[in-house]
């Protein structure tokens, strides 16, 4: 079955009603900033001013205030044409591929050191899915956007669970591994989602995450304004709204009962469907491999693989919902 564009508007022409709100650290508990960054986007084409900062004791990095509707554009997913979804889907491949090097190169599995059952959350269109099972793995995914989760099931045939993560109900100790690629920038309660995410893998189960870094979210807003000598919205924060360094999200999984074992940089693909915007991502990734050799830092956005610790291990997690 071909996909076609739905003609459906999820919402209305006008934007729904602006309103915000102040969240503390969701790593620390606590509500004590210094401003890391300061932004202009537009909101549904309403000009709007976020601000970005950073906690003084943990270093955690988010938007704050923040949109009560955060994720609403991603709702027009539902409107989006058969093509884009497909040509953003693809534009990921090269990234996907090396991602499953790595955690086959991670291996296990029970009986021959391979993982064998993989979830991908957030899986979008299932591109990542269709290329884990090419190589042997039993897939599944969540995915709360309905077109996706559709394209998804109509061009792989891969089992979906189309909703929110904290509305699914999955068996505990499930999977061998769990993946979630551009997603943990986006959650409300990124703290919540590790714990969540983490009761479903296996004991000495992999994680994988993918997220733009803190560091480099800033630098590419300078980068960027050098060349277009203008103002760039680099954070993107109505949706974005967690921006973790390499430290940050390895004290996160700790709390979520899970060791982070690697971590690496890759470059974000071309997948706009504006050309000029592609060109933009071209130069800046360019500058940050400079940047990269002459600093030593890990810089543009982080590739983090970690382990679930064993049941018997006693600094296992703190359960789901814990300060």
């Amino acid at each position: 079955m071909t996909l076609t564009a739905s003609k459906e508007i999820h919402w209305p022409l006008d934007p729904p009603d602006i309103r915000w709100e102040t969240v503390p650290c969701n790593y620390c508990g606590r509500d004590d900033t210094r401003i890391y960054h300061r932004e202009r986007l537009l909101y549904f084409g309403r000009p709007l001013v976020f601000t970005i900062v950073r906690c003084r004791h943990c270093g955690l990095v988010y938007t704050n205030p923040r949109l009560t509707e955060h994720n609403a554009t991603y709702l027009l997913d539902a409107s989006q044409d058969a093509a884009a979804i497909e040509a953003h889907g693809r534009a990921k491949l090269p990234v996907y591929e090396s991602a499953l090097d790595e955690i086959e190169a991670l291996g296990k599995g029970p009986n021959d050191g391979r993982a064998r059952t993989l979830l991908d959350v957030g899986c979008g269109t299932g591109h990542f899915l269709e290329a884990a099972r090419r190589r042997g793995f039993e897939v599944a995914g969540i995915e709360p956007a309905p077109a996706s989760a559709r394209y998804a099931r109509e061009h792989f045939n891969v089992p979906i669970y189309e909703e929110d993560v904290f509305a699914a109900e999955l068996p505990p100790d499930q999977y061998d591994v769990i993946t979630a690629w551009d997603v943990i920038e986006h959650v409300s309660d990124p703290r919540r989602f590790l714990q969540r995410i983490s009761r479903w893998l296996k004991p000495e189960g992999i994680l994988a995450l993918r997220f733009p870094s803190a560091p480099w979210q800033k630098i590419k807003g300078v980068i960027l304004h050098q060349i277009l000598n203008s103002s760039w919205p680099s954070f993107g924060a109505t949706m974005h709204l967690y921006f973790f360094s390499e430290t940050t999200i390895a004290s996160m999984m700790q709390t979520a009962g899970m060791d982070m074992v690697h971590a690496k940089t890759t470059l974000a693909e071309a997948n706009s469907q504006n050309a000029y915007i592609n060109q933009m991502k071209k130069a800046s990734q360019a500058a940050l491999r400079g940047i990269e050799y002459c600093s030593g830092k890990k810089l543009g956005n982080l590739e983090v693989y970690g382990r679930k610790r064993p049941h018997n291990d006693e600094s296992t997690a703190q359960g789901e919902g814990a300060a």
